[in-house]
């Protein structure tokens, strides 16, 4: 009966101290109340025997409750180890995504350079070629220009040498006639 009690105390939420301050108020009229010493002692230990049994519900609970804790207390440590390794890990993953950021940024801006400069480099061969096609023209010119020149140059002056020696042919046949 004194352990059914107990886990009925147990189960109203009651702990040691309040079940002590009932059996004390329960048992200071009892123990007052007989006048043989004998039975006082006798009655003395029944309450003792029935107030160790009565708690003894409470204080399995209390040890399983402190066990529970240590244990509690061993995983808070831990997770708290973790909370501060993972922060550790966080922050340095942090980093590494900045510094990937900026490379990639870096990058990105070179590609936009790099293309900037390829694009410049086909304008100016193709200008390049445009150059050269219109120098290969003017040379092309050049050249019957010069063609053309030399080519009346040369006509005229064998123009010239042939009315000179038709000239000179005429002169010496009317040279030798007369």
């Amino acid at each position: 009966p004194a352990q059914a009690l107990g886990r009925r105390a147990m189960a109203l939420g009651l702990d040691t101290l309040d079940l002590a301050r009932f059996h004390e108020q329960a048992l200071i009229p009892l123990m007052l109340s007989t006048n043989s010493r004998r039975a006082r002692t006798r009655m003395a230990r029944r309450a003792g025997t029935f107030f160790a049994e009565a708690i003894t519900p409470i204080e399995k609970t209390h040890r399983t409750a402190q066990e529970a804790n240590a244990s509690l207390n061993q995983m808070i440590q831990r997770l708290n180890r973790r909370s501060t390794e993972l922060t550790a890990s966080n922050r340095r993953l942090q980093r590494e995504i900045a510094q990937r950021k900026s490379v990639e940024e870096f990058l990105r801006k070179s590609e936009q350079r790099y293309s900037q400069l390829l694009a410049q480099s086909q304008r100016m061969q193709e200008q390049l070629r445009l150059l050269s096609r219109q120098l290969l023209v003017a040379q092309e010119e050049e050249r019957k220009r010069i063609s053309r020149e030399l080519h009346d140059q040369i006509a005229q002056t064998l123009t010239g040498i042939n009315v000179r020696l038709a000239s000179l042919k005429t002169e010496a046949t009317l040279g030798t006639e007369g």
